[in-house]
């Protein structure tokens, strides 16, 4: 990342989850003062059509998620492994491990299916943008965001995230963003491939904000 480029103080990020717990969440206690904290992946269900084969189909993302707090004993001390969990936070974790550092969770029901998975953010443009075609022959821009996060411990607050945009707004994306550049994003958290621990911002809605 070229170390000229800071994002401005402070940057907007807001991630709303509702998934079904992937395993029984277990809950540890860090001291001093004792505080119970438990790290969870839950499963978000979405379903998209398929031009190329002219069906439906589905996909599943795992989300690890890191909470907190005194409620969290109350909301998982009976959750178990299926059960819906609701939640909203922020980004965080490293480069070797993405996570969501949840503000509030809590147990909704067992056994449904709907899913919630959403992202709102506000971010910095640390990298050019890079337009490539999909095997279905679409046209998508990847490139890497940065959010400064206020309220944060330091090694969360920075969150850097590759996004992809796919359509004509890749190619408009393309043409007029440029590194350094605000963007106000509205997306759904993905995976990235084969990286079960990083995540993918796949974004509905781009806007480059003025200057």
């Amino acid at each position: 990342m070229d170390q000229s480029i800071k994002p401005p103080k402070w940057q907007q990020c807001q991630v709303v989850l509702a998934g079904n717990l992937v395993a029984k969440p277990e809950v540890r206690y860090r001291a001093n003062p004792a505080t119970p904290v438990s790290e969870f992946v839950i499963a978000t269900h979405q379903r998209w059509f398929d031009k190329s084969t002219n069906s439906y189909k589905d996909w599943t993302t795992y989300l690890t998620c890191l909470a907190q707090g005194e409620s969290l004993e109350r909301e998982f001390i009976h959750a178990d492994k299926g059960q819906l969990v609701m939640l909203s936070g922020k980004l965080g974790g490293d480069n070797n491990k993405h996570l969501i550092l949840t503000d509030d969770v809590s147990v909704v029901g067992k056994g449904l299916p709907q899913s919630i998975n959403q992202l709102h953010m506000q971010a910095t443009l640390i990298s050019e943008v890079k337009l490539m075609q999909t095997q279905n022959n679409v046209s998508m821009a990847e490139f890497t965001v940065q959010c400064q996060q206020s309220g944060l411990p330091a090694k969360h607050a920075n969150a850097e995230r590759i996004v992809h945009v796919f359509g004509k707004s890749a190619q408009f994306l393309a043409d007029k963003a440029i590194p350094n550049q605000q963007v106000i994003i509205e997306a759904s958290l993905a995976q990235q491939g084969d990286h079960k621990q990083l995540q993918l911002i796949d974004a509905k809605r781009v806007i480059i904000c003025p200057e």
